[in-house]
């Protein structure tokens, strides 16, 4: 019996991250990069690069000074 693959829902709140990239740096699956837009503090802010790579493994959460990092099973 193959085991059902699960899947996250990433989200990145823009007007909270000032785009450090410890979640990229982090990330066991690649799944931020940095963006390409500012947000209204002027911070270019990471942005999910491959949601269906994500595991769940929440390290981007946890890694995540700004609180700007949410993580849902779906």
């Amino acid at each position: 019996m193959a085991a059902e693959k699960k899947s996250f829902n990433v989200q990145v709140d823009a007007v909270l991250c000032k785009g450090c990239g410890y979640c990229k740096e982090l990330c066991p699956k690649g799944v931020y990069t940095f963006g390409s837009e500012y947000n209204e503090s002027g911070y270019t802010f990471m942005t999910v690069a491959d949601m269906d790579a994500c595991i769940g493994c929440r390290t981007c959460m946890m890694a995540c000074p700004d609180f700007a990092i949410e993580v849902v099973e779906q």
